[in-house]
């Protein structure tokens, strides 16, 4: 294994609502030794899947945890319930995401309400969030300002991931899949295969796996056969071993 490449790895969505479908992803993450892989956890999913109701999920994300999985927070609810869009909010999220905006157009205070009450529900599980990635990679005004002063270091988008405190960041774009119609995930398949030569030289990889990824027959092949090679030639690494590294290697902080 040539250990100067390395493998970033996240699940997003981690939810009971969709404990059937993460028990097939950690299982697989499992199997090929992915046991830190971070997790990217919703308190309260659309508002009906409060993480203190389900006892027995929540103890598989203390343990995962335990086991030095990264924990993020990921939203309150995930979905844009009580928000309206205007016509040229629509357009800015035309492509990127159904209804899952949950804090792109949100101000400051409000973000931070919504924060706040996401972490009182991860302090009453046990899980310690090192970070808070908004649904679908969409941020809003001044979010990361309201992660600082909430000490919620480390946040993504889709291209990059950085430090909200240092300004350190890193480019690498998240390889992930679409399950929301068969053309989409043949696509996203395919795309999948084509990074393998675009990125073999890339010191970083960054993959987002989803829970209906494990049911799309083309998109779950595609998964395991990505993630299997990836990893015969790029050692797993933490976002906080990713960050941690690129400041002290570069000497300095970067915007």
């Amino acid at each position: 294994m040539t250990t100067s490449r390395r493998l970033l790895a996240a699940v997003h969505d981690v939810t009971p609502a969709h404990e059937d479908r993460l028990a097939r992803i950690f299982a697989l993450l499992d199997r090929l030794g992915m046991t830190h892989c971070a997790l990217f956890v919703v308190p309260n999913w659309h508002g009906e899947w409060p993480l203190g109701e389900h006892p027995a999920f929540v103890e598989e994300l203390r343990r995962r945890q335990a086991s030095g999985a990264e924990i993020f927070l990921h939203g309150l609810r995930h979905d844009e319930v009580g928000q309206q869009r205007s016509v040229w909010q629509q357009l800015r999220v035309a492509g990127r995401t159904a209804s899952s905006a949950e804090f792109m157009f949100l101000p400051p205070e409000e973000a931070g309400a919504r924060i706040d009450r996401g972490l009182e529900l991860f302090e009453a599980c046990g899980l310690e969030p090192i970070g808070f990635v908004p649904p679908a990679w969409l941020h809003g005004p001044g979010l990361d300002g309201v992660l600082r002063e909430r000490s919620l270091r480390i946040t993504e988008s889709f291209w990059n991931v950085w430090d909200v405190v240092s300004g350190v960041s890193v480019r690498a774009p998240a390889l992930s899949w679409s399950t929301h119609r068969q053309w989409r995930s043949d696509a996203t398949a395919l795309i999948a295969e084509a990074r393998k030569g675009i990125e073999r030289g890339r010191e970083l990889v960054r993959v987002a796996i989803h829970p209906p990824d494990v049911e799309a027959p083309v998109v779950a092949r595609s998964v395991e056969r990505t993630l299997g090679r990836l990893l015969e030639e790029r050692a797993v690494v933490g976002y906080r071993e990713v960050l941690d590294d690129r400041e002290t290697g570069s000497g300095k902080r970067e915007a």
